[in-house]
Formats: structure tokens, sequence, C-alpha cells
């Protein structure tokens, strides 16, 4: 065993007979902890956080598990079955992570295995060998002991001053270029990293504009500040952690932390990388250095010697909310993780969150004093456009463009991808449905129509008020939009960036960029006009959050203008579009959070979401009577068919309650779960194996989206 490998720093069983081991398995009964003795052959190499193989329900079949602790004796009052064997040497579950996962996973009701396989990547017998073998020579001791910010450093890391004014203000405005040109973080950043490290919970909205590294690469001015902070947490012997939301935004950071000579000190783990790629990463921030974990949503649950702190990026993309279950935010881990390890949290974006400005309006994250550096935005109102336009933008936009077109880039932000987002029959106009699951008929591609829910073509579609066949084509989306800019700036470069068509980057010269809402590339240099269209339409999306993520989307569209250039708002009204021209949006926060407490929406309240056949809903929402703080809507039916292809006969209702409440209603609906998981077997005798039940209960905390139509 390598000295200073994880296998010598986890604990030993000694002479503890009794190994408590968390079974790999996504059967909610089976989500405790599981006594097996230590086999004298094992107990030697034997440690908590290993992967292992136990005999379950009988002695001939087998389950993976992690050994989570030992024990002097069991409860239970039987003979324990042996632990079979040791799948691997290294200790992949750090007692952190366990806490962490068992804390999260209780918080939504879920199981902390679920947790687990998102924290911890499969195993890859190579890459561990040679990690194994790498940390055994001397050489490579040697280079680990003297890294920057090393494991000698840690002790003192933590010194940090009472008052951070230099850190307030650091937020406001991203460093320039010469900060950019060597590892030594400039002292506002140092500020901030030693307030981080001493636990601070802070919330940064960022300046507008993008920012050249000394390498010649462009970068938005939020990668570059964030990724100073990173280094100089790592340069005070502490790890940290970076969580962004998509590809674009992770290799934005890459590109500044390199510039910045992070070099081996980043581990990068995200859903982009090979098995082994992310095996070995995960393998690196097990060692006993510190790192700058960098990666998407799973990296909250990185491992990260002396952790210092964690930094999260544009918390309100809902890219950041887990897909699968128990479905965590990775901003509610972020804080979870925190609030355990005592690392400082960093909550920075362009526009921030309603969850965001709840915390700080209750004082739990502070937020800077100074406001940030903005792009000039102006508004084309009826007052600058008082004449009709039957083209793409109005006249007055598109004056800013061609003006535009004649210095650099030039962006145009439009609401839906594809050619037409809506279609209708052309006899009596109604709206156009998929005769397979229900959804809504567009035009992805000229003449081509098909169903935006379940991609099934329209081919012999029938209108099913006036058995019409005709099919018509209402709105513009992206394809569109190129079409006609192509002919209105004839002789321009028109490129589009969308799902179909990502692009990451353009270069300064001359060109129209159409792209979606999120799919903007980064300019060199930054456009000389970005335009936003649809407003009207983006404001008008069935969802809760409609006016928060128009605001993400606008100010992150108007974050890439040049220092000298505009964004323009060609068309649209009301409190929304006001606040963010104006930049008052964290007064229409203020606001939107009035209202939702008012009507008990979260983030005032908290809500879950409780589906499954009526009896089982009925049992599940009897376990919450009486309980104070506590209400529910519901429940309703849900619709059949759809793009998940919903059976017929199926119930949801939304529970909300008071944050204090939380652990309770988890805690009562996870037992509810539990008992109709258990209770399955009679139930589902005759049926196909491995075919879930369509009644069976399912649960999800915090969903977003519970309240969209």
């Amino acid at each position: 065993m390598a000295p200073g490998s994880a296998a010598e720093r986890a604990e030993a069983p000694g002479d503890r007979p009794v190994a408590q081991v968390l079974l790999d398995s996504a059967l909610p009964q089976l989500d405790h902890l599981f006594d097996y003795a230590v086999p004298p052959s094992l107990a030697a190499e034997l440690r908590v956080g290993q992967r292992v193989r136990v005999p379950f329900r009988s002695r001939e079949r087998k389950s993976f598990g992690y050994v989570v602790g030992f024990a002097e004796r069991s409860e239970f009052g039987g003979e324990l079955s042996p632990i079979a064997d040791i799948v691997g040497p290294v200790p992949v579950l750090q007692p952190e992570i366990w806490r962490l996962a068992r804390a999260v996973a209780d918080r939504a009701g879920g199981s902390a295995g679920d947790i687990l396989r998102l924290a911890i990547p499969s195993r890859q017998i190579r890459v561990e060998k040679r990690h194994l073998a790498a940390s055994e020579t001397p050489e490579d001791a040697t280079a680990a002991g003297s890294e920057p910010g090393g494991v000698a450093a840690a002790g003192s890391a933590a010194e940090a001053p009472e008052e951070v004014p230099a850190a307030e203000s650091a937020a406001a405005e991203p460093g320039g270029s010469d900060a950019a040109a060597g590892a030594a973080a400039p002292p506002a950043e140092t500020a901030v990293a030693a307030a981080l490290v001493a636990g601070e919970r802070l919330a940064l909205t960022a300046s507008h504009g993008p920012e050249r590294l000394h390498t010649g690469e462009w970068v938005g001015g939020w990668a570059a500040q964030l990724a100073r902070v990173a280094l100089a947490v790592h340069a005070l012997g502490r790890s940290a952690i970076l969580v962004a939301p998509d590809y674009r935004d992770l290799d934005q950071l890459r590109d500044a932390l390199d510039a910045l000579g992070a070099g081996d000190a980043v581990v990068r783990v995200d859903a982009r990388q090979s098995g082994a790629e992310r095996y070995a990463g995960f393998l690196r921030a097990l060692d006993a250095q510190p790192r700058i974990v960098l990666g998407n949503r799973s990296a909250v649950y990185a491992p990260a010697h002396a952790l210092g702190a964690i930094l999260l990026w544009d918390d309100g993309d809902p890219v950041l909310a887990e897909p699968l279950a128990p479905y965590v935010h990775a901003r509610d881990a972020a804080l979870v993780r925190a609030e355990q390890s005592g690392a400082g949290l960093f909550f920075a974006a362009h526009a921030r969150s309603a969850e965001v400005q709840r915390l700080v309006d209750l004082g739990y994250v502070r937020a800077q004093r100074n406001p940030p550096r903005r792009a000039v935005i102006r508004h084309a109102d009826a007052a600058m456009t008082p004449d009709v336009f039957a083209g793409r933008v109005p006249e007055f936009a598109a004056r800013t463009i061609r003006g535009a077109l004649r210095e650099g880039p030039v962006l145009v932000q439009v609401a839906t991808p594809g050619y037409a987002p809506v279609a209708v029959c052309g006899e009596c106009g109604e709206l156009a449905r998929c005769r397979a699951c229900g959804g809504p008929i567009g035009f992805r591609t000229v003449g081509r129509a098909s169903c935006r829910w379940c991609g099934e073509y329209a081919a012999g579609w029938r209108c099913g008020g006036c058995d019409g066949r005709r099919l018509e084509e209402r709105g513009m989306g992206s394809a569109r939009t190129v079409e006609q800019f192509e002919r209105q700036f004839a002789g321009a470069r028109v490129l589009l960036s969308d799902g179909e068509h990502p692009r990451e980057r353009v270069d300064g010269r001359p060109a129209l960029v159409v792209a979606t809402r999120g799919a903007e590339p980064l300019a060199a240099g930054g456009y000389r006009a970005v335009v936003l269209l649809d407003a009207d339409r983006l404001l008008g999306l069935e969802t809760l959050r409609a006016g928060e993520d128009c605001l993400r989307w606008w100010e992150n569209a108007a974050a890439l203008v040049a220092e000298d250039g505009v964004c323009l708002m060609a068309a649209g009204g009301g409190p929304v579009v006001r606040a963010f021209v104006t930049g008052r949006v964290e007064e229409w926060l203020h606001g939107e959070l009035r209202d939702r407490h008012a009507l008990r929406y979260p983030p005032a309240v908290r809500v879950a979401s409780v589906s499954g056949g009526a009896e089982e809903v009925d049992r599940a929402l009897a376990a919450l009577v009486q309980l104070p703080g506590v209400d529910h809507l519901g429940p309703t039916a849900i619709p059949a068919g759809g793009a998940a292809k919903t059976p017929h006969g199926l119930v949801r209702a939304i529970v909300r309650f008071d944050y204090g409440q939380g652990a309770e209603v988890a805690r009562r609906l996870r037992g509810a779960l539990v008992a109709d998981a258990a209770g399955s077997a009679s139930r589902t005798r005759g049926r196909a194996p491995g075919r879930a039940r369509p009644e069976a209960l399912r649960l999800r905390f915090d969903d977003r989206g519970v309240f969209d139509g």
C-alpha cells in the first residue's frame, strides 16, 4: 500500500469484526446499511470506502456495495454473512461524500445509492493500475509535495479578514488582460478567496463583456474572474470545485485556468469525457492534494482534499437540475456540502436566480455592494420606431444591424430553433396536433412538418375539426430567420447557431449570427451589436419562471457585447423588459418573490410532486395529514400520451411545505414510497419480469417545472 495513498488514509477495521455496507441497488427498500462479517482473509486490506461484493438473499447470489464503516457488534441476532471479496483497492467513497449523499438523498426523499451513481464513475481497471503505479514512485511523491498550494499550507489557509470589502468591490468588475498574464491572483480575488476559505457565502452579479487572455483567446469576463478566484483558493492550500451548466461554459473556464498557469492542478469531470478519462480525473481528485475540480452538475459530488470553496456559475440554468432520481439541483447539493464541510460558497451569474435572491434577502448569502458594469442597452419601442414593420426586425433594429456589420459581428437572438415553430390547419386555422402523442406540430425544415414532442413526421395529417389536410407555417424559427436575413441583408455573412448547428466561437470579422437562446457563440472581441427578438413570445411561455428565465437569457446575450457595442431590445414591453433595459433586475426579483410568497409558490415554499395510481397517491398524502405548514394541490389526472407516453389512470398532487418542515415531509413521503415498493411484489405477479408498475408511487422534490403548462 503506497504511503499517503487513499487506501492508507482510509479507516481499517482493526479489531472490529462487523462491516456496515450500503448495497448498490435502486430499490428504495434497500436504502439502508447492512451488516456483514469481516473475514480474516480480507481484514488486512479492507478499508472504508472500498467497493465490495457481498452475498444477498443467498450465499450464491452476490451484490455490489460500499463499505461505509465498521462496528464492534451488530444488532442483527443471527449469523452474519461474510464479505465475499474486495472489488478494487481504492476507497472510492470518501466519508465526506457518503455524508453528503445521505443528507442530499434524505432531503429529496431519495436513495443515497442514486446519488453515489452520479458521484462515483464506473471503475476502469487499467486506469486504476496506472494511477496506483504512478503514486508509488518516489518521483511522483516528490512532485506531489512540490505542487503549489501543497498540504503543508492548508493549516494557515483559513486565516481570513473579518471584513472583506475588497471582495465585494472586486465582484463588480472583471480584471483586465494584464491580470491574466500570470498565475498570481490580484489582491481583490485573493480577498474573495480568503473570505470563501473562512466559510463565507457570497453572490456575484458578473459584469458584461468578454476578456482577452494573454494567450490570445477570448473568454467571458465571468470565466476569467471565476478562474482567478479558484486559483486564489488553491494558492491558499485548499481545493475548489467549479460547477458550470454546459460544455461551452466549461471550455471557457478551462481556457482561463490554462492561461493563468493552473496546469495539472485542474481536474476536469464532465459528461463529454470517456469512461477512462473521467475515472482518471476522479482518482486524481481522491489524492491528498488540493485540486481545482472543474465539471458540470455532478462535479458538486466530486472528492476534493481540504475543500475550500464551491463556485457555481449561472445556477438558474435548468441544465443544473439533475434529470435522474432523486432530481437534486446542483445548487441544493452545493448548499448542503458547504454546510457540512465549512467550505465557502460562491454564486455567480449575469442574472441572479430567485433562489439565490431569497438567500440574499434572508442574510444567508452576502451580495456584492457595488453594481456590475453593464453594456449599453436600448429599447426600440414605439417612440423610436413608430412605423409598423412587416419584416423580421423593425427598421430601427435593421439600421443598427447594418451599421454594426461595417465594424464586426452582430448577434441576433431568437426564441425557437427550426424553420417555423407552429403549424396550423390551412382551412380552419386550428393548431395542428400530432396523431401519435397529441403534441404540437412545427416545421423544423422547409416543407417538412413533424411533432415537436415525439418527432413523428406529419405525413397524412388530417385536422380533427374540419378534416383539412393542408398545413400552414406560423412564426419564425432560427432557420427561417436566417433565410429572411440573407435576403434583407444581402451580401452579409449569415451564420446559424442552435441545437442542431452549434457554434462555440466566431471570429471578429463582420457576420450576422442568428442564435437561439442559450446557443449564442462567443465572438472574438465581442459583438458590435446584440439584437434581442421575440420578447413577447418568450414572456408568453407557460411557465412560472418565464420572467426570470427571460432576464437570464437576455443578460447572458448582452454580456457578449463589445465594450463599445450596444444591446438592442427590438420589441416587447412590460415590467420584465423594463427591468432588463433599466438594469433594475434585483428590484424586479424582490417584487417577484413577494408575489410568490403570497401565492405559496417556490422558492417561497418548497414543493414535492407526488404521482402514481390514485390509491398510491392518496396513501402518500394521508401520511401528511395535520402536519403544520403543509398543503397540497390535487390530485388531478395526468393526461395520457404525450412525449412520455403516459399510461391512463395516473394522477398527480403537488405538496407545498415550509422549509422548516422539509425534513419531516421528506421522511413521511419516503416512508410511503418504501411501503409502496415493498408491497409491490404481490401486485406484480403474472407480469413480465423487470417491468415497473405504471401506478407505482413516484416523488420529485423541488421540480422547477412543476407549475409549467
